[in-house]
């Protein structure tokens, strides 16, 4: 019998970009959206037998005409038709703004079963009713990296990872063609949570290192919302542009330094430039970053990657294999001025990133993992945790992972903290809190 599978894709700002043709690579949109087009097209592509899948959408303009939609406003509408359309399984994104939380709220008062897509961790509050929700029968991480951070939480019982997808086909260049105007490339939105600013900072420090440098941005704060209102510059919010983009990438005049390219949003038409580019950068700050499809795009056009050595970009970016990652600024402009100044490490370093991507990363893969996880969750098949599978130390998993066993194998400790109380509460978010920063110097000193 065929599985049906309903997705809520949230696409009511981005609803005039054309996302009809996937196989062309990411035409502009965040990450997110992208994936949640892409898994039910190239699923369908691997195992077209197996499951069918439906949209519940914003807008139905603009999608993939060989998968079904449907129009709704939220993801609880989404999962009202998705039960009476029979569908198994309804996979939403959880998110902690108002419909969010509505649904997450309601998430019980249906019968069909729910499958939490998690791009972006949601806040405690939400994780405490997600655990113990009856209808939620798996949250899926994107990344190892990700999920481990959840280790001291009870929602580590239904979590699983599977990555994001990724083609990788219209991304490769014929033959390597980097190296040649000494040129960072930054892919991403131009907003704090980003880190575009880190790189603005150290910018006029890169310079000083290599004269003949240039960066080019590809994308602008209007990436995830086209109505998004922008600074002086056209590039960014003016509070974030004036206060962290400005005083770095400024001439004398107060205009843009002539190093500097800003490209705003760009869909297919990027793919040359990174293809183009000596270094590839992303997010150096890494917050937020579970599964950065900047850095796979950048990899597949073989196309080294320098970041930050944190969260998501620990599990896409192999250090010294296919990029440099750090901690700091300094990091950040050693990493970017070694690779500007030595090509053929940068070259090698672009051939692996490619090699990577398409191992880790291909759809037949990925596709295969989220068959499983349906066929698992129809059956009724509990989840079975991951042991860890890398840097330990990071993030003090090691430490999170001996919660888990602890309240696993002692009774009743399973229940506790108990999270409806709100001194555990509390307590709970100060142990968090201290751990967080402990982490953050463990990190620090085992990274270096």
């Amino acid at each position: 019998m065929k599985i049906k599978v309903g997705l809520y894709l949230e696409n009511r700002n981005i609803d005039d970009v054309d996302l009809t043709e996937p196989e062309k690579g990411n035409p502009g949109v965040g990450g997110t959206q992208f994936n949640f087009v892409t898994l039910p097209y190239y699923f369908k592509k691997n195992f077209p037998e197996r499951v069918s899948f439906i949209w519940y959408a914003n807008s139905t303009k603009n999608l993939p005409e060989n998968i079904s939609a449907s129009e709704v406003k939220s993801p609880t509408e989404g999962a009202e038709k998705a039960d009476k359309d029979g569908c198994d399984i309804y996979v939403w994104r959880p998110t902690t703004d108002e419909e969010g939380q509505e649904f997450i709220e309601n998430i019980d008062s249906f019968d069909v079963k729910t499958v939490a897509w998690v791009h972006n961790t949601p806040n405690n509050e939400a994780l405490n009713k997600l655990s113990r929700s009856e209808q939620l029968k798996r949250f899926v991480t994107v990344s190892q990296e990700q999920m481990d951070r959840l280790r001291d939480h009870r929602i580590i019982n239904k979590t699983t990872c599977i990555f994001n997808g990724f083609d990788p086909s219209p991304y490769i260049p014929d033959h390597y063609l980097g190296g040649t105007r000494k040129t960072v490339v930054y892919i991403g939105s131009l907003v704090p949570a980003k880190g575009f600013h880190k790189l603005a900072r150290v910018w006029p420090q890169v310079r000083e290192n290599v004269p003949e440098a240039n960066m080019i941005v590809i994308g602008s704060g209007k990436l995830y919302d086209r109505s998004q209102s922008l600074g002086k510059w056209g590039v960014a919010e003016e509070h974030y542009e004036s206060e962290h983009i400005r005083p770095y990438l400024s001439d004398s005049g107060g205009e843009i330094d002539e190093s500097v390219d800003f490209k705003g949003v760009l869909g297919n038409e990027k793919i040359p430039i990174i293809q183009r580019a000596s270094v590839g950068a992303v997010n150096p700050s890494g917050a937020t970053e579970n599964c950065p499809g900047s850095a796979i795009e950048l990899q597949a056009a073989k196309t080294p990657v320098v970041s930050g050595a944190y969260r998501g970009l620990l599990d896409t970016v192999k250090h010294k294999e296919t990029g440099l990652l750090g901690r700091g600024d300094q990091d950040l402009i050693n990493n970017i001025v070694y690779l500007l100044e030595n090509e053929d490490v940068a070259q090698k370093y672009g051939e692996n990133g490619l090699e990577f991507v398409k191992q880790k990363f291909s759809y037949k893969k990925i596709s295969k993992q989220w068959l499983s996880l349906f066929e698992d969750v129809v059956e009724g098949r509990p989840n079975e945790v991951e042991l860890i599978k890398q840097y330990p130390l990071n993030d003090l998993k090691i430490f999170r992972e001996g919660v888990r066993l602890t309240r696993k194998h002692i009774p009743g400790l399973q229940y506790l903290p108990n999270p409806n109380i709100p001194t555990r509460l509390q307590v709970e978010n100060k142990v968090r809190s201290f751990w967080r920063k402990l982490s953050e110097v463990i990190n620090d000193a085992s990274f270096h």
